[in-house]
């Protein structure tokens, strides 16, 4: 929600107000003190005193301040006037409407004078013109109001908590509301310089500064203000000029680009995250009549199971108005379900906020009267969520557009936090909903404010008005960004427009060799391994490094590209002995074996890294050499939360037994067992912040394990592509060995049909003999014709070197003839002699026949049977 949405002020002055709890008067004295005497706007103070005993706070402020102190004390309004301090009375309300002072009577059980009423009244009063403080104390008064004033524009500051005397700020009070948090004496100049910015006159010209500005925070941060409306933004910046002390906007612009820390303040003081229970209430609406009873039906065919994620949750609002929904529709079945809402935001004080579940009591003001009393329990300090919601909702920090997507959602939920994204990034989380929802079909809610429109071909709509889209389709491909831009803290996010396609590989016969298969290995290392987070590492049976991706070199310490290296001695700090015992059993029986939390570089006291190896055997082919994968994951952070687990437990044990002593020592003595129940009441205290802090550890694990289990998923989606590449490669060479078979066979018949013609030339009593029919040469003569030749060798000598004549020219035109025409040809008797003896002529009779192969095409040989004539 943006201060556009909120009402226009009624005025255009500057107001100050501050609430303080019973013990905050010396708080007040300092604060007065440092207020200078030109202060241009008027102070109301409102402070819980006793009602039955007079009020001497006025009295004591005068001493301190070089402000007047006005008394309100008259059910007249007071009018409101710069440069002077208010003080309310102990036993009345009071309100602010167009700036006066109105005391009230009120019968509603509250402490006097109610901070809240005066805060909100205010805001309604004043809107972006409000500037509240809030004193610590024990109660939960004034975190109300400061909701309100933060929903109007105003500016909330609050004491530092850790240097109060009184330190438990209101519980009930949402980070989100805070604007600053000071230490008691920097309150003043801090309201001074505020105030100085609010009333900044912006004489220089801005259009091309302001522009400059936004393009830049724009660029650093992801996120567009480049469409809200100029007074707005030049208000907020006009702030933090005055609390930078920098006049000029130009200047300002300078600061940003050598602070770049000032950049998140300045988004801060852009962006209201204002949330609330049934925000949008006919949106919730149309969740509990058509989505929720879907997701249950769908549950109860999937193992009664239901998984929300609530992205971008802020303080938790609407993930619990989720879990009311089911819960309500579920009933007392809500025990049998294996109900999970993932809520996510990347503020952790407003995660550490909402997994509290405290909320103040007008925070619950959308929420029906039914809702609040099954579901909720009053508190001093406003109303906790029951803890058997509290359990069904996992709260965890993420950046949305750099985090894993939790898999198998049935619904999302994300509204108000695209319209601040860019395009691009935009397109980033709707991939990455697409991904969780794909496998469940399940919906997407980003409500009416949203104005990008998700792909048709992966999302339809279901409800125009509240955006609420189903996902379509077949599960997608893990996303993978490759193209990166920077994040606000300039961190690289990929473009998820670019995803990781699978690329046929081509089959070459001439990959035989192993180092060529090694060769196309880190090929495929680099092309896919490199793009998972996953640490891998792949070592053939004498340990050598076949390929690495780099979060494998990250993680143990492998600092050049390592191919080839000894495994065992490359990794730095690598138990030697352990570890080769697994790779050794792992070849040896072919068997996945996994060491959990080796020591990596051993360290007194347990502060060494920690790794977990899961080693599996791999072969590509039957006659590729043998490979193992080894994939590892950093277990240091496991190990060391394990170990100060323990460590508190183990104080928890020995806490538990002191007392234990403490009891049976004191009991004879009523002094002393009074000391020692104040004792067990802090431990008792102790051990419930550290059971929430417990359950909070527990929740974060489960979000990390849901973020695993997708990466894990993906990793499984490639081995199963892996494999069927591989079955590819095997129908294939199965095929090449049933065309070789064939071949051989042919191959065999040819030579047997070869000696078969041989043996029966050389039986042959005729002359015969095979011509080459390109250029007549003789190819071949039985052993009529070698006798006939005086066993002269003509193998490749032309014919008419052989046989000359009268004749020759004819018979060389029959044999061309017979070629030509594919056709056998009986010749008339033909005069020829022995080119060697040319004197001894003889008449012949040929019979001239082309050779053919089995489908009856010649293959360019012509025998030629002569028969002599008398």
């Amino acid at each position: 929600m943006t201060t556009e949405e909120t009402d226009e002020a009624k005025t255009q002055d500057d107001l100050v107000v501050v609430g303080s709890s019973a013990g905050g008067v010396g708080a007040l004295s300092v604060l007065v003190s440092t207020l200078h005497k030109s202060f241009p706007a008027p102070v109301v103070l409102a402070q819980h005193l006793d009602p039955q005993r007079p009020s001497h706070l006025g009295s004591i402020l005068e001493r301190r301040s070089t402000l007047p102190i006005v008394i309100v004390n008259e059910d007249a309004p007071t009018p409101l006037e710069k440069g002077k301090i208010y003080v309310v009375p102990s036993n009345r309300h009071v309100k602010i409407v167009d700036s006066h002072v109105f005391l009230e009577r009120d019968s509603v059980e509250r402490p006097k004078p109610s901070v809240d009423l005066l805060l909100s009244s205010a805001a309604k009063a004043y809107g972006e013109h409000l500037i509240a403080v809030i004193l610590t104390g024990s109660g939960s008064d004034g975190a109300a109001g400061a909701v309100d004033v933060k929903t109007a524009g105003g500016v909330v500051i609050i004491q530092n908590p850790q240097t109060a005397p009184y330190p438990s700020m209101p519980l009930s009070l949402p980070p989100t509301a805070v604007d600053h948090v000071v230490d008691m004496e920097q309150i003043g100049p801090l309201l001074n310089d505020l105030l100085q910015g609010l009333q900044l006159p912006l004489t220089e010209k801005v259009e091309d500064p302001l522009r400059d500005l936004l393009v830049r925070v724009s660029a650093q941060t992801n996120i567009d203000f480049r469409n809200y409306k100029a007074s707005t933004i030049l208000r907020r910046i006009g702030r933090r000029m005055a609390v930078t002390h920098i006049p000029k906007i130009r200047d300002y612009g300078e600061y940003i680009r050598t602070h770049p820390e000032e950049i998140q303040e300045l988004v801060k003081a852009f962006l209201i995250r204002v949330t609330g229970f049934f925000r949008d209430p006919e949106a919730f609406n149309v969740i509990r009549e058509t989505i929720i009873p879907d997701l249950i039906d769908r549950g109860r065919e999937n193992g009664r199971t239901i998984r929300v994620w609530s992205a971008g949750c802020a303080t938790g609002e609407e993930a619990y108005s989720l879990a009311i929904l089911i819960a309500d529709q579920l009933g007392a079945d809500l025990p049998e379900w294996n109900v999970k809402i993932f809520a996510t935001d990347l503020a952790a004080d407003s995660i550490a906020f909402a997994r509290r579940g405290l909320y103040p009591e007008n925070v619950l003001k959308d929420l029906p009267d039914e809702y609040r009393l099954r579901y909720f329990e009053r508190v001093d300090q406003g109303y906790r969520v029951s803890k058997a919601l509290r359990q069904v909702v996992i709260f965890g920090q993420q950046d949305i557009s750099k985090g894993v997507p939790f898999p198998r959602i049935d619904l999302v939920t994300c509204r108000n936090l695209l319209i601040y994204l860019k395009a691009d990034l935009q397109q980033t989380v709707l991939d990455l909903f697409a991904y969780s929802l794909s496998q469940s079909h399940g919906y997407l809610f980003l409500g009416k404010a949203e104005t990008t429109r998700p792909a048709k071909v992966t999302f339809e709509l279901i409800n125009k008005k509240w955006k609420i889209y189903q996902c379509l389709g077949d599960p997608i491909p893990f996303p993978v960004q490759e193209n990166a831009f920077r994040s606000s803290s300039g961190q690289m996010l990929r473009d998820p427009r670019r995803r990781q396609t699978r690329t046929a590989v081509p089959v070459s016969n001439e990959l035989s060799s192993p180092e060529i298969e090694v060769t196309h290995l880190r090929r495929v290392n680099e092309t896919m391994l490199r793009c998972t987070n996953a640490a891998v590492v792949i070592i053939d049976r004498s340990y050598r490094i076949v390929t690495i991706n780099a979060a494998a070199r990250r993680l143990l310490g492998v600092r050049d590209m390592a191919y080839d290296q000894d495994f065992l001695h490359t990794v730095r700090g690598l138990p030697y002995q352990e570890a080769r015992r697994a790779i050794d059993s792992v070849f040896r029986e072919h068997a996945t074996v996994t060491l959990s939390e080796l020591e990596m570089e051993p360290a007194t006291e347990g502060s060494g890294r920690y790794v977990s190896l899961t080693i599996m055997p791999m072969q590509m082919e039957q006659a590729a050499p043998e490979l193992a994968v080894i994939t590892a994951i950093d277990a240091t952070e496991q190990v060391q939360m394990r170990r100060r687990l323990e460590a508190v437990e183990r104080e928890h044990v020995n806490l538990v037994n002191e007392l234990s002593a403490a009891n049976k020592r004191l009991a004879t003595v009523n002094r002393e067992l009074q000391d020692a129940n104040e004792e067990l009441q802090a431990a008792n205290e102790e051990l419930m912040l550290t059971q929430e802090e417990l359950q909070a550890t527990n929740e974060e694990f489960e979000a990390t394990n849901e973020e695993l289990q997708a990466t894990n998923e993906e990793l499984e989606t490639n081995n199963e592509e892996l494999q069927a590449t591989n079955e590819e490669l095997q129908t294939t060479n199965d095929e090449l060995t049933a065309r070789t078979t064939e071949l051989q066979d042919l191959t065999q018949q040819h030579r047997m049909d070869q000696l078969q013609l041989s043996s029966v030339l050389e039986r042959f009593p005729h002359y015969a003999m095979v011509l080459n029919a390109t250029d007549l040469t003789i190819h071949a003569v039985n052993p009529a014709y070698r006798q006939l030749l005086g066993d002269r060798d003509v193998s490749n000598v032309p014919l008419t070197e052989v046989f000359a004549g009268k004749d020759m020219d004819e018979l060389i035109n029959v044999l061309n003839r017979a070629m030509r025409d594919a056709e056998s040809i009986n010749t008339a008797p033909i005069v020829a002699s022995l080119a060697a003896d040319d004197t001894d002529s003889r008449r012949f009779v040929h019979t001239i026949v082309p050779i053919t192969d089995t489908s009856g095409s010649t293959i360019n040989r012509l025998f030629v049977y002569s028969e002599g004539v008398d």
